[in-house]
């Protein structure tokens, strides 16, 4: 019980961190001035955040955390 509540806890915590990254990357974007740089680190930001919402973090402690871009 307390490693799925420490796992989601850091999963409320990575979401949050790629919510922060992906705000900014999403302005660009949204007003055409994004790179292509941006762009991709748009994609792969939302990749990771979608991999974490899947979580389930009944499997604590066995969970495969993605990556960060």
């Amino acid at each position: 019980e307390e490693l799925q509540q420490q796992a989601k806890l850091q999963k409320q915590q990575l979401i949050a961190e790629a919510t922060n990254q992906i705000a900014p990357l999403q302005d660009a974007m949204d007003l055409n001035m994004a790179n292509d740089e941006e762009k991709a680190q748009l994609v792969a930001w939302k990749k990771y955040q979608i991999s974490l919402s899947r979580i389930d973090v009944t499997s604590a402690p066995d969970i495969n955390w993605p990556k960060k871009p």
